[in-house]
């Protein structure tokens, strides 16, 4: 009650501000960096299919039957995604995709966390770490978190004939 609320929207913005977020090497970056993690997450995983499969069971969040066949599905979806994004192809779409992928990790970590666990979270090895710090690991599927939404906020396909 009383207090105004305002949405700012990037047409709101500055227009410095802007045009700095929607530049195209702002954009580029922004896909090379979300499409390689996820890129380089799902080739260990690929490589070491039993192991990973062993950390999604660990999670205990689905019957294990399930979690084997999803881990051994999940890389593959990571690797087509993040080829997707890095090649620029449907780049809103892929972004909007690997943002709700981000979203489910970070649930699973929150719930493993509070449940006490501290082995590896299978993210981009499939070697047992030994205990990970759950705020860095917020942390960083944070930002590439911020990387998904501004990708599929900001993305404008180029106009046609444009390198």
């Amino acid at each position: 009650y009383g207090f105004p609320v305002s949405v700012m929207k990037i047409s709101d913005a500055p227009a410095a501000v802007r045009d700095a977020l929607r530049a195209r090497p702002v954009q580029v970056a922004a896909r090379l960096v979300l499409g390689g993690a996820f890129i380089y997450a799902a080739l260990g995983k690929i490589a070491s299919p039993k192991e990973f499969a062993g950390i999604v069971v660990n999670y205990d969040l689905l019957p294990e039957a399930l979690a084997v066949y999803f881990a051994y599905l999940l890389p593959w979806i990571e690797l087509t995604l993040g080829l997707f994004l890095v090649a620029g192809f449907r780049t809103r779409e892929t972004a909007l995709a690997l943002s709700f992928l981000l979203a489910v990790f970070a649930g699973a970590l929150l719930l493993r966390s509070a449940h006490g666990a501290t082995a590896g979270c299978g993210c981009f090895s499939t070697k047992s770490s030994g205990s990970e710090n759950i705020f860095l690991l917020m942390g960083r599927d944070g930002a590439f978190l911020l990387c998904g939404i501004y990708l599929t906020l900001s993305w404008r396909r180029p106009p046609l004939g444009a390198g």
